[in-house]
This record gives structure tokens, sequence and C-alpha cells, in this order.
């Protein structure tokens, strides 16, 4: 096949499957009239879109459920991994991605999200391989030379066992070892000895080869450490003990140090983890115009071909990390599973016009630390009429007599059945995250979660709005589900829990106004608000309640473990249908229950 000389799609001739999912991932046109408002969403909810893949594939990869995915913002972003975050006083993997809407590469499209998918698999295999030890080692490790050759070595090291455990990543690490050879320096430009040796030992090693020429003593101290290290890292496999690991890594980059006799820090061009790492940032690529990086990865690629077995051998199998032809073309055009992952991020919901000031939630949090069994078991209780469709009473007349009852109350042998179901009726919740809210953050989202996950297993229809805070984004008013999504899931729930008390104002009226036609449109049974009662416009905020009480019944609650008269007669004055106030959570169930569907 002849190969075309563009980083793109189109290396290629492509399958007919192959054409069919891309056609699939190519965004529609839209009406002019509406184009600026779906061109905003369609933005949000890539986003949204690529955090929940993100999320699923660091778990998934990682083999851990205890991992957070922050996406940062800032322009340096890179991709990193390590035990940092905290929730509910227990540790989580913090896995940080660049935010998709700001991640700029001279390559686009289906090419950059390639790049950005290999670096999430390379830090969950950060998670899911790297000894904790050896993060204590980096952070205690002053010689900022060692520093950097324990990352070389233990990226090397990650990504071989990601390949041996994932296959399928092969062809897309080739992929990407194409993108770093095209950007990477050319050795023999750089002046520095010291700096040149690790920037070839860093190409041999996570490239497969370095690019320029070094002379005859410089290339054999680079392949003599290269081929160290690789016989240290095959050693390693067989040993079991995570210390020992750690250990052995932090030696060997000492070792390294010495063979290549380096004697200045490497040089750092961002501020990434990693000096291979900050190859995927958007700086390092900042300038390089794309023909380059396709001639470049276009070299990478001819000098794999030569190099690759072909795809049958003794017994017909290959090592899982020997390159074949076959994985160099699927490098070069991209397989079908990694473009059915590219459409589902363009896949975009039905344009709703009376959503188009509010932003899809895309972060997400440790789901379980916020289900609280206490609380879910108290809901559970107060639901159970509603869980069985129906109450009964027993008393003078009724609708059918009782020789029980009669055998008990011979004044009341008559019992009534009466309906008491909620299957279908839609509650729209919206939850207050602005500042005030910071002190009882964690226990609004206990409580929140814990209800949501009740609410849903009787059979309610929710929908769920927030304005506050989301790591993707920073403040904001955001939707984590609608009515028109039938089910509730993890997922959903997940985002409540990454959710931020922002530290501004509180805009209650604001956001009544951006439901009111949303409420309009679907009529909710139920609006219930939670709030500390102190919105920035109180008289806006009456107003606004005054005018969706006709549509749904306005109902709000709050948390206040030291005020809570205070916080219930500020709830009052707002004129809800009903309202109350607590202390504590686990107060919340029996009056949350008589909130909603008020008894009689």
């Amino acid at each position: 096949m002849k190969y075309e000389r563009r980083a793109s799609l189109t290396y290629l001739k492509p399958s007919k499957t192959f054409v069919k999912l891309k056609q699939k991932a190519t965004p529609t046109t839209v009406k002019p009239a509406m184009a600026k408002a779906v061109a905003r969403q369609r933005a949000f909810q890539s986003v949204a879109n690529v955090m929940d893949v993100t999320n699923f594939l660091a778990k998934y990869l990682s083999g851990q459920q205890n991992v957070v995915v922050t996406p940062l913002q800032k322009l340096s972003a890179g991709f990193s991994a390590g035990p940092r975050k905290t929730y509910q006083g227990k540790q989580f993997w913090n896995i940080t991605v660049p935010h998709w809407a700001y991640y700029d590469l001279p390559v686009k499209g289906f090419d950059k999200y390639r790049i950005y998918r290999v670096g999430v698999w390379h830090e969950a295999c950060h998670v899911r391989f790297t000894p904790l030890h050896l993060f204590d080692i980096l952070k205690d490790q002053k010689d900022p030379i060692v520093r950097e050759l324990i990352n070389v070595i233990e990226d090397r090291r990650i990504e071989e066992l990601g390949v041996k455990e994932w296959p399928g990543y092969l062809p897309e690490r080739i992929y990407q070892q194409a993108y770093a050879y095209a950007l990477r320096p050319k050795v023999d430009t750089i002046q520095d000895e010291s700096h040149r040796r690790f920037e070839a030992f860093l190409q041999r090693l996570l490239i497969g080869k370095w690019k320029g020429n070094l002379d005859q003593a410089e290339a054999e101290l680079v392949e003599k450490a290269a081929q160290k290290v690789e016989k240290e890292l095959e050693d390693l496999e067989k040993e079991k003990s995570d210390i020992f690991k750690a250990n052995a890594i932090a030696r060997l980059a000492v070792q390294v140090r010495t063979i290549l006799d380096l004697k200045s820090p490497p040089r750092r061009y961002t501020d990434a983890d990693s000096s291979w790492i900050e190859t995927f940032t958007e700086p390092y690529g900042e300038g390089v115009p794309p023909g380059t990086v396709e001639e470049g990865m276009e070299e990478f690629f001819k000098a794999k071909e030569k190099e690759a077995k072909e795809k049958e051998r003794v017994d017909g199998k290959t090592k899982p990390t020997e390159i074949t032809k076959e994985d160099v073309e699927a490098a070069k055009r991209g397989t079908a599973e990694v473009l059915g992952e590219y459409e589902k991020i363009q896949k975009q919901e039905t344009f709703d016009p009376t959503l188009v000031e509010w932003v899809p939630a895309a972060s997400q949090g440790p789901l379980q630390e916020y289900k609280d069994a206490r609380f879910i078991n108290a809901m559970n209780t107060h639901l159970q009429v509603w869980r069985e469709g129906f109450k009964e009473f027993v008393g003078k007349t009724g609708t059918r007599f009782s020789v029980k009852e009669y055998i008990k109350h011979k004044d009341e042998p008559f019992i009534t059945r009466l309906k008491k179901s909620v299957k279908g009726k839609k509650i729209l919740i919206l939850a207050d995250f602005s500042g005030s809210m910071a002190p009882r953050e964690e226990e609004y989202k206990k409580a929140i979660i814990s209800s949501m996950t009740v609410l849903d297993s009787v059979g309610c229809n929710l929908a769920f709005f927030t304005f506050g805070g989301d790591p993707a984004y920073g403040d904001g008013f955001f939707v984590v589900k609608t009515f028109e999504q039938p089910k509730l899931t993890n997922t959903h729930l997940a985002k409540i829990a990454a959710l931020e008390a922002s530290y501004g104002c509180t805009p209650t009226s604001y956001a009544y106004r951006k439901l009111l036609k949303y409420v309009e449109k679907h009529r909710p049974d139920v609006f219930v608000t939670i709030t500390d009662g102190m919105p920035d416009h109180q008289y806006d905020t009456e107003v606004m309640v005054k005018r969706l009480k006709p549509l749904t019944r306005m109902v709000a609650f709050g948390i206040a473990p030291k005020e809570v008269q205070e916080m219930a007669r500020r709830l009052k004055e707002f004129g809800y249908h009903d309202s109350f106030a607590v202390s504590s959570v686990y107060e919340i169930p029996p009056k949350l229950v008589n909130l909603i569907i008020p008894p009689g």
C-alpha cells in the first residue's frame, strides 16, 4: 500500500468500516440562526464527552476505582499521575490531563485525540504498575539529573508492561513514538554534552532510536546505557516486591548517570512532570508547522516498516512488544476501536434551546465516598409505601370488609387501599454550590447523591442542575442530568461528587430565570431547591419563586448545623410551597419524603 505524507486519518486507504465510522464522527450542519448557540453547546458537550471516556479509561486501564481525573486549563498542562487527592479523609489517585477545549497540538481532530488517549493510557499504567515507594523516592530526590533518569526509566518500564497487558495499544504507542520523534530535537544540534547524551538516551529508550547523528564514542555510551536498562528491567519483571523494584530503578538511574557522565540537568522546555511527558504538552509543539510533523512521522514510519517483522511467525504468534508490519499500518491509520471512541466524543445531544445557557458538567469524583448507607436505609424505610405502590387505612367504613380487623377491632373492620406511588413523577433538583456552601459541601453531596439514588430506585424521573464550580470549567451554571435522559447512572452521580463550592455569588434568581423555559416545557411534579437561603437578589428570587409556582410544586431545604431556625425562616420568606432546614443530613429522609409528596 502506498503511504501518504500526512499525519492524519488517511495514512492508508481506509476500510469501508473505517470510512463509515469517520462519517458518523463528522458533525452535521445547523441552521445559521442557531449556529453560534449550537457551536457553544457542541464545544462544551465535546469536553464532557471526552471526560466521560477519559474517566472510564483511567479506571479500566489502571484497575482502580479510586482514581480522579483532573483537567488543567493552564497552557503548559501535561499528563501526570500520583496518589494526591483526598476525599472524605481518604487518599485517591489523581490523573491530571490537558483540558480538551484548550489542548492545541500541531495535529488536529482525530490525530490530537490519539495523542491525548495515549497520554491517559500512560498515566493509567503508572497507577497500575508504578510502586508507591517510587513516588516517595522521586519526591525526596534532590539530584535533578537522577530524578529525570528515574522518570525516563520508569516511563519505559510501565509502557512495556502496558503493551503486554493491552496489546491493542501497541499501534497507538507506535503513533505516539512517531509524533515524539517528529518533535524531539536532533541530537547533533545540541551543543551541551550532558544535554545531548540525555536526549539521545531518552529517545533511544522511549522512541527506539535517536534523531540525528552522534560520534561513535557517544553512540556507544548511549547504547550501552540503554541496553543495561533494558536488561535490568527485564530481570525486574520477576520481582514481586514493590519496594525492591523502586529501589532498583533508583539505583539504575544513578548507574546510567555515571555511564553517560551527565554533569548538568537536562534542558526542560515546560514545567511538565518529566522530559518525556513534556513532548505531549501544548507549548512543546507550539510553532511547529504541521508539515514538519508529517515529514518527521513519515521518516519514523518508514524506518519502522523496515524493522518490522512479518505477521506470520513460528506458531503464528509474536511477543506482545514485537512490532509487525500490520502494527505499523494500524499506527499510521488508527484502529476502528479508537475511531469508535472518537465518534463517541463527537456525539452531540439534541440541541435544546431551553437549556442554551447550561453547560454539561464534565468532571467526575469518587462516587462511593458519598453514598451513605445509613442515609439510604433511612430513605428506603420512609419510602416503603411508595415502593409498594399503595397504603392501607383501617376504619369504620372502607372498600372491603376484613375478618382479621373485625376480630381485632369490631368497630373498625373495613380497609381502604389508596394508591401511593411516585413512579414516573418528574422531580427537578437545583443545588446551590455557591461560596457560602463551602462549609457544608461534603454533607450536601452526601445528601444529594444518597437521596437521588433512592428516588431513582422507586421510579422517579430526575433532572439535576447546579450553579457553582466544576474542576473542568471553574464557575458556572451546570446541567448533570435532564428529563430526556431516562435513567440516572453512576456517571451522573460521579459528576455531582466532583462539584465544588464556588467562592462567588449566589445567583439563585438567575438560575430560576435560566430554567423557566425548561420548567414550562416539562412541568415537573416537584422542583426541589437545595440552598442556604441567602441569594444575592432576594426580591428577584421571591419574584421567580412566585412565577414558577403555577408550573410546579416549589419546595426547598437546607443544612445548617448552627443556624437551623434562621435558615428555616429565610426559606419560608421566599414563598415556596414548603421548605425545611436541618442540622444533620440524617434528619433529611422523613422530611424530604413529605416535602416531595405531602402526606394525605
